[in-house]
């Protein structure tokens, strides 16, 4: 059946409004003929409502959101007490649970972040509490007694750290990935079955807001097959590629891996893509481990790399040789560096190189990006003063601070500019990262963070579709031309012309024709 939408405002893409737009029983956009010439079709009234492209999301990790929702909410504890009572009910209420996971905490609040606070509310079992980035854990004594990290001695890291006193005793913060994993390599394993659970509430959550494909960008053993059986259900939505994460310690061994996981996947015909490798080539701000050329006020260090420079060519290299898009986490200015420094050596690349996050950049390094075709994949939500940006602040100084998430100089110099969540750091919802895009603020008492960088509405919802499918050199444009699949999603009202831009909601999510979520006006 064709199927005519009218009566109302609709976006194509690429600049180009419509009255009407006519889609074929295959899911493809059409002409108008087409519809005149069936005998078979319909009219969907759009009553005033808004059609535009599908949303994308360039960088996010549903699995690890669908694993999170599972565990102790714990974002609206804003004081000490509040979250040592959330905690304690917790593990009152759920008495067999020999491991507590909690997500997430605001590093920017005052509360003394250590592992005797977290014993307040409980010490017969480790409590692991997530960060708002995701790159810092905090847990209880007994988390650090499980890990062997009681005992007097804090094994050697290549990168990242377990915070100490001046004792010598870790107080319970631990920063990035090598630290981390002392701990979480010791959580218990969700099932196949609990995980495909989680994948699909995740990919629900998604449809919802208007998104019709996905970028997971942290892809360790097993998840890919998780994402396999996800697809075998019939359930999954969206399409997704899938980021397998380098590691320095195993590259040379999990790239076969990654290969072989690439080729399992093409059963999905296209729905699930095991395309890309992710690389990080720095930390975070909050941490000080985000590398940058001037050094961190607090400290005076540059912050952490994760590879040595050698093996990072090296290994970049080999994923380049086997056809695999690469894609980089790159925060600091000297990452970004690094990293187009590398990017330089090579050609000819299969896909375009993602550097993801980029937060901190000039004009130089973002005139280098336009001239490698690097794309920048970054994330508008977090382009607001809130805590997690405010939290930098004594780190990086007033300066730098300013001048995070140039977005408007991204677009401008030419660079290819994706939007993503980050999820679960931030929220999956794309209005309130395009909004936060536009005004530079989430909320109307918030100041503004660097107006100048403030986008148009039609830049967002490029970044957040059509760019996309640049960044994976896909033949569908992200686009609703002629011939286009109908990826779309309705809104409640046109953003171009919004004052409210953010309390605009998803109506309906269309994939290929097919209708993925729905809901009343």
């Amino acid at each position: 059946m064709v199927t005519k939408f009218h009566n109302g405002e609709i976006y194509l893409g690429n600049s180009t409004f419509t009255d009407a737009l006519f889609v074929s029983a295959e899911g493809l956009v059409v002409n108008q003929e087409v519809f005149e010439d069936s005998t078979a079709k319909q009219e969907v009234d759009l009553a005033g409502k808004f059609l535009s492209p599908a949303f994308r999301d360039g960088h996010a990790h549903p699995l690890f959101a669908g694993r999170e929702a599972r565990g102790l909410d714990i974002s609206n504890c804003l004081t000490e007490d509040a979250l040592v009572t959330a905690l304690s009910n917790y593990a009152s209420a759920n008495p067999a649970l020999n491991w507590i996971d909690a997500a997430v905490f605001d590093r920017s609040l005052d509360m003394r972040f250590h592992r005797e606070t977290l014993d307040r509310a409980v010490t017969d079992r480790p409590v692991v509490l997530h960060g708002d980035d995701h790159h810092t854990l905090w847990v209880n004594t007994e988390a650090l007694q499980v890990a062997g990290l009681m005992n007097g001695s804090v094994p050697t890291l290549e990168a990242g750290s377990v915070d100490i006193d001046e004792s010598g005793i870790p107080t319970g913060i631990l920063r990035e990935w090598p630290a981390m994993s002392l701990v979480m390599d010791l959580a218990p394993k969700l099932t196949q079955e609990q995980d495909v659970e989680a994948l699909l509430w995740s990919d629900t959550a998604l449809a919802a807001s208007g998104i019709v494909e996905c970028v997971d960008a942290w892809i360790d053993r097993g998840m890919a097959e998780t994402y396999l059986a996800a697809w075998k259900t019939g359930k999954l939505n969206l399409e997704y590629t899938l980021c397998f994460r380098a590691d320095p310690a195993s590259f040379s061994e999990d790239i076969t891996y990654f290969i072989e996981m690439r080729e399992a996947l093409e059963v999905t015909q296209g729905q699930i893509k095991g395309t890309s490798i992710k690389f990080f080539a720095d930390g975070v701000f909050g941490s000080q481990t985000a590398l940058v050329s001037d050094p961190y006020l607090t400290s005076n260090h540059h912050g952490e790399a994760t590879w040595q420079l050698d093996e990072l060519k090296t290994a970049i290299a080999l994923a380049h040789e086997n056809g695999f898009q690469i894609h980089v986490h790159a925060i600091g200015d000297a990452a970004t560096e690094l990293t187009l420094d590398v990017l330089e050596e090579l050609k000819d690349f299969s896909y375009p190189p993602i550097i993801a996050h980029a937060e901190l950049t000039n004009q130089n390094l973002l005139n280098r990006m336009t001239a490698l075709g690097v794309v920048a994949c970054v994330q508008p939500y977090w382009a607001q003063n809130n805590g997690l940006l405010l939290s930098c602040l004594t780190q990086l100084g007033q300066s730098r601070l300013d001048s995070l998430y140039a977005f408007k100089d991204m677009f401008e110099t030419g660079v290819t500019t994706v939007f993503s969540s980050d999820w679960p750091i931030s929220t999956y919802d794309p209005i309130k990262g395009l909004a936060v895009a536009v005004n530079r603020k989430e909320h109307a008492h918030q100041e503004p963070h660097n107006l100048a960088q403030a986008i148009s509405v039609e830049q967002g919802i490029t970044a957040y579709s059509k760019n996309v499918k640049l960044m994976l050199n896909a033949s569908n444009t992200g686009t609703l031309e002629l011939g286009q699949p109908f990826d779309a999603v309705i809104l409640s009202q046109n953003p171009f012309k919004a004052s409210d831009l953010i309390q605009t909601k998803v109506l309906a999510t269309f994939k290929a024709g097919r209708e993925l979520f729905r809901t009343n006006p």
